[in-house]
């Protein structure tokens, strides 16, 4: 029994339907996915799918370098007026969190100190409703440890998705609440161990795993579409890194995320 807690449907770049997305992964035993928005508009498209399908539920926010021409209050007030109509299927705010501006090169983006404060928006935001925030982080782990430190007592929680830091940062993370996703990269030969190393170690009450699909398909099909399905194949990797059977990963990491996110 998996859960695929991290995937973008729907996405330009699958090959498949929604209706066909979500069948596959159910006859590959994945019986639950989350969806995540990454703009206004994105996030509507997500909600709509996850009205669709009884297993699939709905994660809205705005992504640190979408909806450029929106102000604030603009953004705050979409994404509450989302969660509203959602009738429960809205189950957490993101992704949102940080990207360094020096590492897009190909389409316009924020400077760091607006996405702070679109970060910080939607933060406030989870705080407010209660739910869950999906974090995107790239490159910014010293800034996400200062920001996420303000709401230590404020009953946030959430997940790292795609984790790609090491074993210290993920301590860190752990001690503000927050849980730790992983994706297909665990699989790839050249991953740093440092990564792995947080796989490892992540208590197994803190664990989830994702396939971000339809990016970062995993060992055995790479350069092709990634898909729901395939987050069996993560949750074998972490198995294998953690010296125990995929049954017992497949158990606790749908166990963390129905948690997590109250599903």
């Amino acid at each position: 029994m998996l859960i695929d807690s991290h995937c973008h449907i729907p996405h330009e770049k699958y090959q498949q339907s929604p209706e066909q997305i979500v069948s596959e992964a159910l006859q590959g035993g994945v019986e639950k996915l989350v969806t995540i928005g990454t703009s206004l508009k994105d996030s509507q498209g997500v909600l709509e799918v996850a009205r669709k399908f009884e297993n699939v539920y709905a994660v809205v926010g705005i992504y640190p370098h979408e909806d450029l021409g929106l102000d604030l209050p603009r953004l705050e007030e979409g994404l509450k007026a989302l969660i509203s109509e959602s009738a429960g299927k809205v189950v957490g705010i993101g992704e949102c969190g940080l990207d360094r501006p020096e590492n897009q090169t190909d389409y316009p983006v924020r400077s760091l100190e607006e996405q702070l404060e679109l970060f910080k928006m939607q933060l406030g935001l989870a705080v407010q409703t209660g739910l869950p925030v999906v974090l995107h982080n790239r490159g910014a782990d010293p800034e996400f440890i200062d920001i996420l430190g303000k709401y230590k007592n404020t009953g946030l929680t959430g997940v790292a998705h795609c984790y790609s830091s090491d074993w210290e940062f993920a301590k860190k993370l752990l001690h503000l609440n927050f849980y730790v996703s992983f994706s297909g990269l665990v699989t790839y030969p050249t991953t740093s161990p440092s990564i792995l190393e947080a796989a490892k170690n992540i208590p197994r009450d803190r664990l989830m795993v994702e396939t971000d699909s339809p990016y970062m398909p995993p060992q055995g099909h790479r350069g092709e579409v990634n898909y729901p399905k395939y987050v069996k194949i993560t949750a074998e990797r972490i198995a294998e890194i953690r010296n125990t059977r995929p049954e017992e990963i497949e158990k606790y990491t749908y166990e963390n995320t129905c948690r997590l996110f109250k599903i």
